[in-house]
């Protein structure tokens, strides 16, 4: 199994739009994404927590992220609110992404980063400087995995368009994270100071 995950991982990064295709012909149901989609925040979550212990920040954590069950939840929303915006976003240009087939595609993701994580916790003792080089390489390349597998998904054939139903998501995302937020009660965990 843990082979298989290597196997898939490597090939994305070097055939990415054929294992999108592949990912995405594999037509997981709905409820086994949703519990991949939890398993991703958990383990997501659960190595930040783990980084915090053995790496403490300098100063204290607002509770945003101090508490691994508002973290978590923070992830989980971002997730879900990310599938719901390309899914739509995509639409509304004309793509025919299914809401299964872009929860497919951006839980891989999430899995790819949680490897990404892991490798970075084991190599921060050792050599941090690489960790730093290593993380900001991933961000950068997980934009791009995520515009071809948007653009496979959608069948747009064009990554111009793809661009800007990402950004048309990022829009709507945005607005629902302040939502979320402000449902949670932001104000009162130590991100905006009182005046």
């Amino acid at each position: 199994m843990l082979n298989a995950f290597v196997t898939l991982a490597m090939r994305t990064l070097t055939d990415t739009r054929a294992v999108a295709q592949e990912l995405l012909d594999m037509r997981i149901s709905r409820p086994v994404l949703w519990l991949a989609l939890a398993l991703a925040v958990v383990l997501n979550a659960l190595i930040y927590q783990v980084s915090l212990v053995l790496s403490p920040p300098a100063g204290p954590l607002p509770m945003l992220f101090a508490s691994p069950l508002i973290f978590a939840m923070l992830i989980g929303g971002g997730l879900v609110l990310s599938t719901f915006a390309t899914t739509y976003a995509g639409r509304a240009l004309g793509g025919k992404a299914t809401l299964e087939g872009i929860m497919t595609l951006l839980v891989w993701l999430q899995f790819l980063r949680f490897a990404v994580q892991i490798v970075s916790f084991v190599l921060m003792p050792i050599m941090p400087g690489l960790v730093a080089v290593l993380v900001l390489s991933a961000s950068l390349y997980g934009i791009w995995l995520l515009l071809q597998f948007v653009d496979v998904a959608h069948e747009f054939n064009s990554l111009f368009v793809a661009f800007g139903a990402l950004m048309l998501s990022g829009l709507a995302i945005m607005i629902g994270l302040a939502i979320i937020l402000s449902m949670l009660g932001i104000q009162n965990m130590g991100l905006i100071p009182n005046v």
